[in-house]
């Protein structure tokens, strides 16, 4: 299944005004795949002196499941106006009713040398005590 959105929103930036045009597609596989590509361009227009700015925020997501309660999500973002690509990949498995353990894995770098701006390696886990 193949679907998408596009929205639009504009408004008061501080004592200036944006423009924010926001594109998402998803591909579904069912029942086990889910492919998202997402793009938002933000404008911003602020009084003198300030500058005026634009940029671009790209990004696709990929989520699988492999059982009911085993998931991976993993996705890449863009930001032009930093610079800066991070890569997120989450694995989530869910041992009891509201009871989850998540290994996450953050890779952040500059986007034209691909030197590290930081890196984790996460390990949470929650618990329904009840």
């Amino acid at each position: 299944m193949l679907n998408g959105t596009v929205t639009y929103a504009k408004g008061g930036f501080f004592n200036g005004q944006y423009d924010m045009i926001d594109a998402k597609m998803v591909y579904r596989y069912q029942p086990f795949v889910n492919f998202t590509m997402n793009a938002t361009y933000t404008n911003i227009r602020l009084p003198e002196p300030f500058e005026h700015k634009h940029f671009w925020l790209i990004g696709p997501k990929l989520d699988i499941t492999f059982s009911p309660k085993v998931y991976l999500t993993t996705f890449v973002q863009y930001n032009d106006q930093l610079n800066n690509t991070n890569l997120n990949i989450r694995f989530q498995w869910r041992y009891k009713p509201v009871s989850d353990l998540f290994i996450v894995y953050t890779d952040n770098y500059f986007a034209n040398t691909r030197e590290v701006r930081n890196r984790a390696l996460v390990l949470k886990m929650t618990y329904w005590w009840n």
